[in-house]
């Protein structure tokens, strides 16, 4: 009998099977009996990094399905539902991707939907009007918002106002599209796919993708080199008259997650704000209460990593709210961190990750990543062992090595 009143025993994890597929072609499967499937069809040569104009491939690849010679928006979308299916369709920094979910007894109309609208999407310019109206609109709600126009100058800060991941949208960009920048794009860049599937055995994905006009082939490795950040000296405040909110944040360009400290600054991030016992909330939120939110974060890219810190706070307490911060950054590089503080860290992060691999299409969405940036099969067994080994003096000397505040670029959106 379960004895309801002990604790049960706290156990390390110290591995986990990613389940990655291997496949010398552009087809991989990853086997799931849950009667649904996953389809991702991703376009390598798609990124908006590898475009003059990111935002024909963004604003391209969301009217994929406004309609072909024979159809119309709606008219695909009738279709999709009756199957029961959803498509989820994008573009983003190194790909363009669509993503189809359905019954497994009707992949085969739901993939040929697909494949029609990749071959004979006409953008019908009445679909690319209303697509316009509804970005103004947005744009407009979101120039309003400290938040975004933190976001923004922030970006422009670490990689330069020309990095294709920094440009901002404006009117003139949205009043400039039309349907022969979209088609232009779609015709030029969306091609050469490769495949990950994730579904019952039974299907025979290679049959019905090369039935369908699908081409299978050789699987080639992306090494398409990363436009390193320039960092800019620019305005540090965006003024937004009357808000009463400010919003703050701070970043740097960091190495990748190819070099042998990531792992620990991993760790130092999660530490110092990457969840919600850590220092920068237990501090700035819990005990000060200046802050509803804040927190740090590491996005990596293939040849480097951008470390942020993010806040919202009253427009009386910004400079209260950054010497707080400045100072957690202080006593991590000059104090030891506590061994329980550590431990609970540690065991936190290797838990998030092993969620991340909870049921085939998690692994599915962690591969496609891992094909886009990491491509190294043994990255998560050296994840989970180097993380374990990491000493508080490894964390006190990574936050000086990594974490130097006269490096960090700073802004502030709202009114002070």
């Amino acid at each position: 009998m379960i004895n309801r009143i002990a604790a049960p025993e706290i156990k390390t994890i110290e591995h986990i099977n990613t389940g990655y597929p291997h496949s010398d072609s552009n087809i991989f499967r990853l086997n799931s009996e849950e009667g649904v499937f996953k389809l991702d069809i991703v376009f390598p040569n798609a990124g908006y990094s590898l475009i003059e104009n990111k935002f024909a491939g963004i604003y391209a690849m969301e009217l994929l399905f406004s309609g072909t010679a024979e159809k119309t928006a709606q008219t695909i979308a009738d279709e999709i539902d009756i199957l029961g299916g959803f498509v989820f369709k994008g573009c983003d920094y190194y790909t363009s991707s669509v993503t189809i979910y359905g019954l497994s007894e009707n992949i085969k109309p739901l993939v040929k939907i697909v494949k029609d609208c990749i071959d004979y999407c006409s953008y019908p310019l009445d679909e690319v009007n209303i697509l316009k109206n509804k970005k103004k609109s947005e744009l407009n709600i979101n120039l309003n918002k400290t938040n975004y126009l933190a976001n923004r100058q922030i970006n422009q800060q670490i990689f330069g106002s020309k990095h294709p991941y920094s440009i901002p949208l404006d009117l003139q960009i949205i009043e400039e599209l039309n349907p022969l920048i979209l088609l232009n794009y779609l015709e030029k860049k969306v091609n050469n796919p490769y495949f990950i599937f994730t579904g019952s055995e039974s299907v025979d994905i290679e049959d019905i993708l090369q039935e369908l006009g699908f081409e299978k082939s050789i699987f080639t490795e992306q090494k398409t080199p990363d436009l390193e950040p320039k960092t800019e000296d620019l305005d540090t405040l965006t003024l937004k008259p009357g808000s009463t909110q400010n919003s703050i944040r701070l970043g740097k360009k960091l190495p990748s997650k190819k070099h042998p400290d990531f792992f620990k600054i991993t760790l130092l991030n999660l530490i110092l704000g990457g969840y919600f016992g850590s220092r920068l909330m237990k501090n700035i939120r819990e005990e000060k209460g200046l802050t509803y939110g804040i927190h740090s974060s590491i996005s990596p890219f293939r040849s480097f990593s951008i470390f942020k810190i993010s806040s919202e706070c009253n427009n009386k307490l910004t400079e209260q709210v950054k010497e707080e911060i400045l100072l957690e950054i202080s006593k991590l590089k000059i104090e030891l961190i506590e061994f329980e503080e550590l431990t609970v860290a540690k065991n936190y992060l290797l838990g998030a990750v092993s969620r991340n691999f909870d049921g085939g299409f998690n692994i599915s969405d962690r591969f496609k990543t891992f094909l886009e940036i990491d491509n190294n099969y043994n990255y998560y067994t050296e994840f989970f062992r180097s993380i374990s080994e990491i000493t508080a003096e490894e964390i006190r000397e990574c936050a000086n090595n990594y974490l130097d505040t006269k490096t960090l670029m700073y802004c502030v959106a709202g009114e002070m």
